[in-house]
């Protein structure tokens, strides 16, 4: 027989620190760690006497007055009073009645330990007290051994020992997984370049999520074997002490219920996730088939009275997006788990946080759809939207970018397209105007001629059709003149504007025409006309005075 050795106070903490370990890792460890004095109640009307972590037997009846619960407390105090060297060879069985109940009795060395009735028997699966009584005694002499070899130093000693070496292998393995995927994702981040081709859905570039998707697959990956180690090692630890044996036949066993549960799942989930392929395969090739269809309406290959080329980007993503919501609501019984009252819950806590937050983005997806089908805006033309004036990049279903003439993007969302008066200067022709007051002394004639001279001064500007001038109105202190006239490059048109206005500046400055507006604050002495000797000065038309139009020439000096 072994030597019994003093235990270390140490021994208890290692061992309650990997209980602990445990029940962080596992659900299971929480239900069956207990204490060796306690015991776990099985059923309401039931009570299963648990020694030293290992259950002895189950007690469902009452016998002279005492419950189940009661009799299993004082069964664990008297099986924690025998000595280390027990065993079961040594507890006698014996026979005994109480109150009409048989039962057998079991006794250490006269003394009586605890009562086995007819009552404690499991009715349903037909057990015999000779069958209890034989496996009640065979978990007591396995608890009693655990017990001996748990206070055993040699034992102890082992058990540690395996467990550091195990913490060892274990932070090696972390640390091998860890390296295997920092190379498996550079390795990856090197090929990028060769794979980087485009692929689109509904305008949008995946492939930016599709890799956050893959390295997040290979983080989650390089987790699960950390944490696979991390349970490997707990395992075989606890399987190393007598008290936490059970604890780590209980993991094994686990592990392999949870893989068969899967697996059985798996088999059964198996025709919803065919229907659910072939859908998505079906609704893909649909989708693929009308962007040939729409990418040949918009190259003018193919023409269809009820679309508009310019349209069918934007209804090819609309039809694509409506193909693949009707694939989904028509896959969605075949998604495993869709008939549980989680997934509903959740269903429905989705819908909820789309109906709240998306009131914004469906009024301004219905706002895209109206500038698109309306044909308000078109890529390339150039637009001014209240005080943003470029070129329109790109028009989408949630806003419009256009480009600044300072080379700047600026995104317009629809509502304000379609709250806001738009102006195109590229649908009927580019034009550009200038306008300009002038004081009453100065002849029209001639001021409409300097306007016309500037516009012929100016690069860009078309000759056909001819500039041309009106006189908007008669203020009371000068005549408000506009300047209508029409550009060949369209997105040169700030340019051109800014030469035509340094051009009319020039003109009026070279013939001596005060271009600044008179106020007057007193009434002049003589009155402000222009005598008709100067009504045709230079540039003026010549004429007989009542030319209200400019010709095509111009006179080169007074009439």
């Amino acid at each position: 027989m072994q030597t019994i050795s003093p235990i270390p106070a140490w021994h208890r903490a290692v061992t309650l620190c990997l209980l602990a370990v445990v029940i962080l890792i596992s659900r299971l460890w929480a239900s069956e760690a207990t204490p060796a004095t306690t015991q776990l109640a099985v059923a309401p009307n039931e009570a299963e006497i648990t020694f030293f972590n290992r259950p002895i037997a189950t007690l469902r009846g009452t016998i002279a007055g005492a419950g189940p619960q009661v009799r299993a407390e004082k069964v664990v105090e008297r099986l924690s009073d025998l000595p280390l060297t027990a065993r079961a060879s040594d507890i006698q069985t014996l026979p005994f009645n109480v109150e009409g109940q048989d039962g057998i009795g079991f006794t250490y060395k006269g003394r009586v330990l605890f009562y086995l009735g007819s009552s404690d028997l499991d009715k349903e699966s037909q057990e015999t007290l000779a069958q209890v009584t034989q496996q009640t005694l065979r978990n007591l002499d396995d608890a009693l051994q655990a017990r001996y070899a748990e206070e055993s130093w040699p034992v102890v000693r082992s058990a540690l020992l395996f467990t550091f070496a195990g913490l060892a292998v274990l932070v090696l393995a972390v640390l091998l997984i860890w390296r295997a995927h920092t190379q498996v994702v550079a390795a990856l981040h090197r090929r990028e370049p060769l794979v980087r081709t485009p692929l689109q859905l509904f305008g949008i570039d995946l492939r930016p999520p599709i890799d956050a998707v893959v390295y997040g697959v290979m983080r989650t990956a390089a987790w699960i074997f950390v944490i696979a180690a991390l349970y490997s090692w707990t395992t075989f630890s606890l399987a190393r002490f007598p008290y936490t044996q059970p604890w780590a036949d209980k993991l094994g066993s686990y592990v392999l219920q949870l893989f068969k549960q899967w697996g059985q799942s798996l088999v059964r989930e198996l025709p919803g996730l065919f229907a659910m392929v072939v859908i998505f395969v079906i609704t893909r090739w649909i989708v693929r088939v009308a962007h040939v269809f729409f990418e040949q309406v918009a190259a003018g290959r193919i023409r269809v009275l009820w679309l508009d080329p310019d349209m069918a980007g934007a209804t090819q993503r609309i039809f694509a997006g409506i193909a693949w919501i009707f694939a989904v609501v028509v896959a969605y019984p075949y998604i495993p788990g869709s008939g549980t009252e989680a997934f509903k819950g959740i269903s429905v806590f989705l819908g909820l946080v789309i109906s709240l937050g998306s009131t914004g983005i469906i009024n301004q997806v219905m706002s895209g759809l109206f500038v698109v089908y309306s044909r308000a805006l078109k890529p390339g033309e150039w637009v001014q939207v209240n005080d943003v004036e470029g070129e329109v990049l790109e028009v989408g279903l949630l806003a419009g970018k256009i480009r600044s003439p300072e080379g700047q993007e600026i995104t317009i969302p629809n509502s304000v397209l379609v709250g806001t008066s738009t102006k195109n200067f590229t649908r009927l022709g580019m034009s550009i105007s200038a306008t300009v007051t002038i004081g009453y002394d100065a002849p029209w004639r001639q001021v409409e001629g300097l306007l016309l001279l500037a516009a012929d001064r100016t690069p860009n500007i078309r000759k056909e059709p001819k500039p041309y001038v009106r006189q908007r109105q008669l203020s009371d202190f000068y005549v408000n003149y506009l300047l209508v006239a029409r550009i060949n490059n369209e997105k040169l048109r700030l340019e051109t504007l800014s030469n035509l206005h340094a051009q009319i500046q020039d003109a009026f400055n070279q013939y001596g025409v005060q271009i600044m507006s008179p106020h007057f604050m007193v009434q002049p002495e003589g009155a402000i006309v222009v005598p008709p000797s100067k009504w045709h000065s230079s540039p003026a038309v010549s004429g007989n005075g009542q030319d209200a139009a400019p010709k095509t020439q111009y006179a080169t000096g007074e009439k």
